[in-house]
């Protein structure tokens, strides 16, 4: 598996299929959900 770039000191970003993808995306997202469980989030674009 190749490193993952898109992680930086306090926000994930990335440009959309070269950092980042569809799938990278979703898993991210569905991680924190599950770990975190937060009330509210932010997605920006």
């Amino acid at each position: 598996m190749s490193s993952l770039t898109c992680f930086k000191a306090y926000d994930i970003r990335g440009k959309l299929g070269e950092e980042l993808n569809e799938d990278i995306a979703w898993r991210i997202g569905r991680a924190y959900g599950e770990f975190l469980k937060p009330k509210t989030i932010v997605v920006r674009r």
